[in-house]
């Protein structure tokens, strides 16, 4: 008929006008979690989970191969987002969180901090060095520092995790997992800011459930509640702080999103198991 739209367009108009409202919202908060659907998002998602999955089983270390270059990519992002930092420093800022990151390979957490440690004093010399009087020194370091250590440790702490105790690390995966996918499917149609994560925590309850009936070892039945209750509460904190990082909630930074639930959950589950 003459003048009608067609469902499709409709559809598509609704989309869009959902899309600017939900960009519109997230402006609004400094510590928005933005829950965009553009690209293969959950295709991404799901190569994240088998991928990480098939690592631990097939040999732990490999882990490494997964989590040490999306806190490289993550700390790059987030430095690029704050605008006060050249192309050159987000590709230093890459470099100095994988490197940190890798120190999860060394099967010890006194070699994470020693990394995590000596990385920073790095940046501090560098800042003070290279930038000097061209700059601020101190905010370029923060700067740095704030993109590079959070998911660097996380990723390190994933990896040791995998390496020392791979049945925890499995059960971590699953419970982060389920978290995500709850959260992004519900709150990526969600008006507000809460239905996603109330979600995301749904899902997690059910999967730990089944972690409580087949506990990994060293787990038992009587701590598998206890972490559980322990990620369910980082998961949304992790999402927080990753905000936290970037100048605002809705910049732009995939990788670290896809870190964001691991950065309080990983370094917790490694210091409590």
């Amino acid at each position: 008929m003459t003048g009608s739209v067609p469902a499709p367009s409709r559809r598509q108009a609704a989309r869009a006008e959902r899309g600017r409202a939900e960009e519109a919202r997230w402006q609004q908060r400094r510590f928005a979690v933005p829950h965009r659907v553009d690209g293969p998002k959950i295709t991404l998602g799901v190569a994240w989970f088998l991928g990480l999955l098939a690592s631990v089983t097939a040999a732990p270390w490999l882990v490494a191969l997964f989590v040490v270059p999306a806190a490289g990519l993550a700390a790059m992002q987030c430095a690029h987002a704050w605008a006060r930092v050249t192309v050159s420093d987000h590709q230093l800022a890459a470099a100095f969180a994988a490197l940190m990151a890798l120190s999860g390979l060394a099967g010890d957490t006194l070699w994470v901090g020693a990394a995590v440690l000596v990385g920073t004093a790095a940046i501090l010399l560098y800042a003070f060095v290279a930038v000097g009087s061209a700059g601020d020194p101190l905010r370029f370091a923060e700067v740095m520092v704030r993109s590079t250590v959070p998911p660097a440790v996380a990723a390190a702490s994933l990896t040791l995790l995998a390496v020392s105790d791979p049945g925890p690390f499995v059960a971590l995966l699953l419970l982060v997992s389920a978290y995500e996918t709850g959260d992004f499917i519900v709150g990526s149609g969600a008006a507000n800011d809460v239905e996603g994560p109330a979600a995301g925590l749904v899902a997690l309850g059910m999967v730990g459930f089944g972690v409580w009936l087949l506990p990994p070892a060293p787990l038992t039945e009587t701590d598998v509640p206890f972490f559980v209750a322990l990620t369910a509460l980082c998961c949304p904190l992790g999402q927080l702080l990753a905000s936290a990082m970037l100048p605002r909630g809705d910049a732009a930074a995939p990788a670290l999103r896809r870190l964001d639930s691991h950065l309080l959950a990983a370094v917790l589950w490694l210091l409590l198991i």
